[in-house]
């Protein structure tokens, strides 16, 4: 894109995933300031990583990526990228024989990164943050849930513990979507049968289709190579 003058406007661009970036790529997301888009939990669960975006993480916003198969909220995106991030780095010493003196990333550092920098990488500085003049997007917790209640920093509470049944309100734009722990709006019913209808009529459709046999190659030279499969139960069977 850079060859092609094409990163060099004022559009915010959002690079989905950033599976792979190497230093030209920083510096030119940098120089330019572009955002990687990371889905910690998607590339997981497709068997991919993010080898070098830990090092980039000042132009890193965090992304769900596929709402049907998996945790959709950016808070979990927020910790799986943290802990991930981690090992990562924890390992870098602990598999030299050395021990680690002191965390790599902070709770802090991973709030930034579902709030603020998600604001960012779309220019704009009236979100992704609580101020005069900003957008009234606000989350507010219920931090006496039982998996809150005694925290003492906030940010850690919602970073490490929280879960979306813990929000008790939610407003857009000054807005109620959510209020007392329930959607607002006297279509959410409508819009609820609507959406079940149609689950049901796209998981019957996959239902149908003949399973795909895995076999050959992905791509010439790169053949399919079947997994072991763990086991987590005693026996004869393995519990998958």
């Amino acid at each position: 894109m850079d060859s092609f003058s094409a990163l060099n406007t004022s559009t915010p661009i959002v690079f989905s995933h950033g599976r792979s970036v190497d230093t030209d790529d920083a510096i030119l997301l940098r120089r330019y300031n572009h955002f990687l888009g990371v889905s910690s939990e998607s590339a997981h669960h497709y068997g991919h990583d993010h080898p070098e975006a830990h090092h980039l993480q000042d132009q890193i916003a965090l992304g769900v990526d596929t709402h049907t198969t998996y945790s959709t909220d950016i808070v979990t995106q927020a910790r799986i990228w943290l802990q991930t991030t981690r090992l990562k780095l924890f390992q870098a010493v602990t598999n030299s024989w050395e021990m680690p003196a002191n965390s790599p990333m902070s709770v802090n550092q991973a709030f930034i990164l579902a709030t603020f920098n998600g604001a960012r990488a779309f220019h704009r500085e009236d979100l992704g943050i609580i101020a005069p003049g900003a957008k009234a997007d606000l989350v507010v917790y219920n931090g006496d849930s039982p998996n809150m209640i005694g925290w003492k920093d906030p940010v850690a509470a919602v970073i490490l513990h929280s879960n979306v049944g813990d929000v008790e309100h939610v407003l857009v734009d000054g807005t109620f979507v959510k209020r007392d722990g329930r959607l607002v709006g006297s279509e959410i019913q409508d819009i609820n049968r609507r959406f079940l209808a149609s689950a049901r009529k796209i998981q019957s459709i996959y239902e149908e289709m003949p399973q795909t046999i895995v076999e050959g190659e992905y791509l010439p030279g790169v053949p399919y190579k079947p997994l072991d499969i763990v086991n987590v139960v005693r026996g004869n069977t393995t519990g998958y």
